[in-house]
C-alpha cells in the first residue's frame, strides 16, 4: 500500500485526522468503501471460520450434485465462499492488534524520532516513517519514503524498507535517501547491506551508494553526516530537472522552466535556510536567470 494513503488510513482509524488531512483522505479513490465498510465493521463479530476447511467442504457438496442445476449451485456457493473471506478479512483489519505510527514532516522542516529502542531517526524535509511500534521488540522493521539519518542502537537487525530496496544493519549510523527521482545511501559508522533488484551490496563506513538511471555507483565521504544536516545540498552531475525537484523539499515554491533546458547537467550545492542565495547558487553555474513572482519561481537563459 502506498505511504501516504496508509498513513491517512491509520489517522482515519485512530480518529486522528487534521483538518487538511481529512480533505485528502476523502479524495482516495477507495473513501466511499472505507466508510461502508467502517459502518458495517461496527455491527460485525467474527465468526469461528476456517477458510481451507469451507472451501473444501463447498467443493465437496458441488461434486455430490449431479442435476442440471449444477453450474448455477456452484456459482451460489462460490460467492457464498468469497463473502465469507472478504467478511473475514474486514475483521481482521478491524481487529488486529498492530500498532502502527508514522511520522510525516512537511517541506523545509526536519523531525527527531525516538525509536522504542533508542535508536534515533532524524527524518529529513518532505519525508514520511512508519513502523509497527507492537511488533518492535522483535522486529526492528520501519518504512521510509524520502530522505533520513539513522543512530542504530546495537542489538537485532534493523531494516529500512524502500521504494528501491531494503537497507539492513546491526548497529551503525548511516542515510537513506530514498525518493522518486534517485535512491542514495550513505555509511558513517559501521557497515550497512543494501538489497536492490536481488542483489546484496555491502557499504563499509565513509561509503557512498548511488542509484541513478539504473547504475550502480559507489564512492568516498569525507563527512561524519550527511548534507541535509548540514542545512544544504550537495549535487554532482545532476540534470537540472532532479536538481529542482530536491530545491522544492527545502522551499515551498515552483517553477515556470518551460524555456529552460532542465536536461543540463549540474555540479554545486544549495543553502536550505535563504531561498536568493540558494537561486543564486544553482542559476548562475548554469548561466540562468530567475525572477520570483509571489511562490512561483520564472527560471530563463540568458
Amino acid at each position: 500500500m502506498n505511504i501516504k494513503k496508509e498513513y491517512l488510513i491509520n489517522k482515519w482509524l485512530n480518529n486522528e485526522l487534521t483538518e487538511e488531512e481529512l480533505k485528502a483522505f476523502k479524495k482516495l479513490d477507495d473513501y466511499d468503501s472505507y466508510m461502508k465498510i467502517s459502518e458495517k465493521a461496527k455491527y460485525f463479530k467474527c465468526p469461528d471460520f476456517n477458510t481451507n476447511d469451507s472451501l473444501k467442504n463447498i467443493e465437496s457438496n458441488i461434486k455430490a450434485k449431479k442435476s442440471s442445476s449444477y453450474k448455477i449451485r456452484y456459482q451460489y456457493l462460490a460467492a457464498v465462499a468469497a463473502i465469507l473471506i472478504v467478511a473475514f478479512s474486514i475483521f481482521k483489519i478491524f481487529n488486529n492488534n498492530s500498532d502502527i505510527k508514522t511520522f510525516k514532516t512537511e517541506v523545509a522542516k526536519t523531525q527527531t524520532i525516538n525509536l522504542p529502542d533508542n535508536s534515533i531517526v532524524n527524518l529529513s524535509a518532505n519525508s514520511l516513517i512508519s513502523f509497527d511500534n507492537s511488533a518492535w521488540d522483535t522486529k526492528r522493521n520501519l518504512t521510509l519514503e524520502g530522505e533520513a539519518f539513522f543512530d542504530v542502537e546495537k542489538g537485532k537487525k534493523f531494516t529500512v524498507e524502500t521504494s528501491y530496496g531494503k537497507i539492513q544493519v546491526l548497529g551503525t549510523q548511516f542515510n537513506v535517501k530514498a525518493r522518486k527521482y534517485g535512491f542514495e545511501v550513505a555509511c558513517y559508522e559501521g557497515s550497512v547491506q543494501i538489497n536492490v533488484d536481488d542483489r546484496i551490496y555491502v557499504l563499509e563506513e565513509k561509503n557512498h551508494f548511488t542509484l541513478k538511471n539504473k547504475n550502480i555507483s559507489k564512492s568516498k565521504t569525507v563527512f561524519k553526516s550527511p548534507d541535509w544536516k548540514r542545512n544544504s545540498t550537495i549535487l554532482k552531475s545532476t540534470s537540472l530537472d532532479v536538481v529542482l525537484k530536491e530545491f522544492k523539499n527545502y522551499y515551498d515554491v515552483d517553477f515556470e522552466t518551460s524555456t529552460v533546458d532542465m536536461s543540463r547537467q549540474y555540479t554545486g550545492s544549495f543553502i536550505h535556510n535563504d531561498l536568493e542565495n540558494a537561486l543564486k547558487s544553482i542559476t548562475l553555474p548554469l548561466d540562468l536567470t530567475y525572477e520570483i513572482k509571489k511562490e512561483k519561481v520564472v527560471l530563463k537563459a540568458k
